[in-house]
């Protein structure tokens, strides 16, 4: 309802008007660009801001559509649809990639964190260890199957040492765990993680 709204409120050109328009375009005539600008700009960012959710994301793909108007204007098929058609065809495309780009970004993002933590946790170990080949190979995802293999007394500690940043004095602490206790089963952890991945990456 509201796109109708907007379509009837806007100045308008007759359809053979607009097409004369997308035409002037084509031949990269600035002034018909502004003329289209005009008449549809706010009917644009009205439909790709309800997908978009964000005044910021709408106005700056406001100007991205215009600009595929200004590129793409001389492929428009009258025959195919008229020019508001067209238009809210491209804005509403636009629209939805740019969601799918955002949300694969932080797909990504995310995806980058968790396999970070694992990177981190190669660095931190001495040169010429298993730790060492997966980082440099890129296999640190081994890591983390390695990490389900050990025992959960083990893995804890691990954890907290690596992926927490705690000193062992700190883990004792906070596990409520005699020192050795815990340097017990960081040694022991960690042995076994070496023999998984040393096993692994042969």
């Amino acid at each position: 309802m509201l796109l109708a709204f907007l379509r009837a409120v806007v100045r308008r050109f007759t359809s053979d008007e607009e097409i004369e328009l997308i035409e002037r375009i084509a031949q990269k005539d600035t002034e018909a660009l502004q003329a289209l600008y005009d008449l549809y700009a706010k009917l644009v960012y009205s439909l790709v801001y309800r997908i978009l959710g964000s005044q910021e994301d709408a106005e700056d793909l406001v100007q991205e559509v215009f600009m595929l108007v200004w590129e793409k204007a001389s492929v428009f098929d009258r025959k195919k649809g008229n020019v508001y058609g067209w238009l809210v065809t491209l804005s509403r495309n636009r629209a939805i990639d740019r969601t799918r780009s955002e949300k694969s970004k932080r797909n990504k993002k995310q995806k980058f964190r968790e396999e970070n933590k694992a990177v981190d946790f190669a660095m931190t170990m001495a040169s010429d260890t298993p730790f060492d080949l997966a980082m440099m190979s890129q296999r640190a995802e081994l890591l983390q199957e390695a990490m389900q293999k050990i025992p959960d007394e083990q893995r804890e500690v691990i954890m907290m040492a690596y992926f927490g940043g705690l000193s062992q004095s700190e883990i004792a602490e906070q596990a409520e765990l005699p020192l050795g206790t815990v340097k017990t089963r960081m040694r022991q952890g960690m042995r076994k993680l070496q023999g998984h991945l040393a096993g692994q990456l042969g």
